[in-house]
């Protein structure tokens, strides 16, 4: 199960809002409707900050959520070196 998936599921279990939920977590209604459908993957830190208010483990991930966090993060790395290469360019220019 995703990220967004377990998101989903916590905050419906729950019975909150999106901007219930957000509200307990100092994040907004969008923020968490971005998580949930995957357009937005939240960092560790608001992770780790909904185990804690909320009582549960993010941080034992299943195979699923480890591919699709590998894939976004080869993805960034990716993006990151194509930056770097044309600021280098630029920059020699």
């Amino acid at each position: 199960m995703h990220v967004s998936q377990q998101l989903r599921r916590l905050r419906c279990e729950l019975n909150l809002s999106q901007e219930r939920f957000g509200k307990r977590l100092g994040l907004s209604g969008k923020s968490v409707s971005a998580y949930e459908t995957g357009r937005c993957l939240p960092t560790v830190k608001t992770l780790q900050h909904i185990s804690a208010e909320f009582n549960t483990n993010f941080t034992e991930m299943s195979t699923d959520n480890r591919v699709y966090l590998s894939k976004r993060l080869e993805e960034l790395e990716t993006s990151v070196m194509q930056l770097k290469a044309g600021l280098s360019e630029l920059l020699s220019l």
